[in-house]
C-alpha cells in the first residue's frame, strides 16, 4: 500500500478517505486516517469488512470501535513485525556465536593434539633442535588458542549487548502498544491487563484492590462548542490530574472516549476515595484557556465512581459496580464522587 500512496492514485485514495470521514463526522486523527486510507485502498480485507459493516449500520461510528479496530489491525501488527525482526536478528547473532564456538572447538582439538604429540616426542628424543621446534610449535598453538579465546569473549560480549538492545526495543514497542497516543497514559488494553493482574494479586496475597472510573461532565457539548482540538486539550488535562494524584504502582488508563479508569492494587477504599476527591476538586478549580488564543473556556468538572474488590468477584463484576457508582454521580448532579454503599463517605459533592 505504501507504494500506491506515493502516486496520483494515492492522492485520490487519501482524498476519498478524508471525504468519507467527513461524511460520517469522524475526527481525522492519525489513527483514523490510517484506518480509512487502508479501507479505501482495500489493503486489509478483515479491516475493510469490519469497517464496512459499521458504516452500513447507520448512526455514528463510535470512537471506541475505531480505537479497537486500530489496535487490532495496526498496533498488534507492528508488535508482531518487531518480534519477527528481533527473532531474525537473534538468529543471526546466535549463528555468528555458533561459528565462533566451532572454530574454537577446532583450535582446542588441534591444541590438544599438539600437546599430545610434543609429550610423546619429548620422551623419545634429546636432540636440542627437535626440542626447539616442539617448543616453537607449542608457543604457536598457544598463541592461536589465546587469539581464539579473545575472539570468542568479544563475540559473546557483542551478542550480550545485542540481546539487551533487542529486549529494549521490544519493550519499547510493547509500551507504545499499551499507551494511549493522545494522553500518554495507559490504553484500554493495558487497563484490562492491569485489572486481571490486580485481581490475581488480591486473591493470592489477600491485599485490597480498588478501582476509580472517571468521566468528564458534558464533554460532548464542550467538544461541539469549542472543537476537537480543544476537547483533546481537556482530555489531556484530566489525564494529567489523575496521574498527578495516583501513586507509582497505580495504573491510570484512558478507558474510552472521555472516560478514564484508575486501577489501584494494594489500595483500600478510603485511599481510593481520597485520590478521587483530589482529582475532582483540582479539575473543578481550574479555568481552561485555549492554547492557540488564550481564550477563557471556563471550568469543567468530572464525575467519579469508586469501588473496592470483593472476594471471589470477577473483574467484570467490579467494573460494573464501579460504573454504577459513576452513573449515580452523573444522575445526582455531576461533579461528585459515589463510593460503594456502606463505605465511609459513600457519596460526596
Amino acid at each position: 500500500m505504501t507504494g500506491r500512496l506515493q502516486t496520483a492514485e494515492g492522492l485520490e485514495i487519501a482524498r476519498r478517505a478524508l471525504d468519507l470521514m467527513a461524511d460520517h463526522a469522524i475526527s481525522p486523527t492519525p489513527q483514523n486516517y490510517a484506518l480509512f486510507t487502508a479501507f479505501m485502498a482495500d489493503s486489509n480485507p478483515e479491516l475493510c469488512t469490519e469497517l464496512q459493516g459499521a458504516l452500513h449500520a447507520g448512526g455514528p461510528v463510535s470512537a471506541d470501535f475505531l480505537e479497537d479496530l486500530y489496535d487490532r489491525h495496526f498496533t498488534f501488527k507492528r508488535m508482531q513485525d518487531a518480534v519477527i525482526d528481533a527473532g531474525g536478528a537473534m538468529s543471526r547473532e546466535l549463528g555468528a556465536v555458533v561459528k565462533t564456538l566451532e572454530a574454537a572447538e577446532r583450535d582446542t582439538a588441534a591444541y590438544g593434539e599438539a600437546l599430545a604429540g610434543a609429550s610423546g616426542q619429548l620422551g623419545s628424543t634429546t636432540d636440542s633442535t627437535a626440542i626447539k621446534r616442539m617448543v616453537e610449535g607449542l608457543v604457536s598453538a598457544t598463541s592461536r588458542m589465546q587469539r581464539r579465546s579473545r575472539d570468542l569473549e568479544r563475540r559473546l560480549q557483542e551478542t550480550s549487548q545485542e540481546v539487551d538492545q533487542l529486549r529494549s526495543n521490544l519493550e519499547k514497542v510493547r509500551e507504545e502498544a499499551m499507551t494511549d497516543a493522545l494522553t500518554g497514559v495507559a490504553n484500554r488494553k493495558r487497563f484490562d491487563e492491569s485489572m486481571r493482574k490486580a485481581r490475581r494479586d488480591a486473591d493470592t496475597k489477600g491485599e485490597p484492590f480498588s478501582l476509580i472510573l472517571c468521566d468528564i461532565d458534558h464533554f460532548k457539548r464542550f467538544n461541539d462548542t469549542w472543537g476537537h482540538q480543544t476537547g483533546d486539550q481537556v482530555i489531556r488535562f484530566v489525564a494529567a490530574c489523575l496521574s498527578r494524584f495516583s501513586r507509582e504502582h497505580h495504573i491510570v488508563a484512558r478507558y474510552g472516549g472521555e472516560e478514564f479508569g484508575v486501577v489501584l492494587p494494594a489500595t483500600g477504599i478510603d485511599e481510593a476515595r481520597t485520590i478521587a476527591e483530589k482529582v475532582r476538586s483540582t479539575v473543578e478549580s481550574k479555568r481552561l484557556l485555549r492554547k492557540s488564543t488564550n481564550e477563557d473556556l471556563g471550568n469543567i468538572s468530572v464525575s467519579l465512581g469508586v469501588s473496592q474488590f470483593r472476594d471471589g468477584e470477577s473483574v467484570e463484576g467490579l467494573i460494573e459496580r464501579c460504573d454504577t457508582n459513576l452513573y449515580k454521580s452523573k444522575q445526582t448532579g455531576r461533579n461528585r464522587i459515589t463510593v460503594d454503599s456502606g463505605a465511609a463517605g459513600a457519596a460526596a459533592a
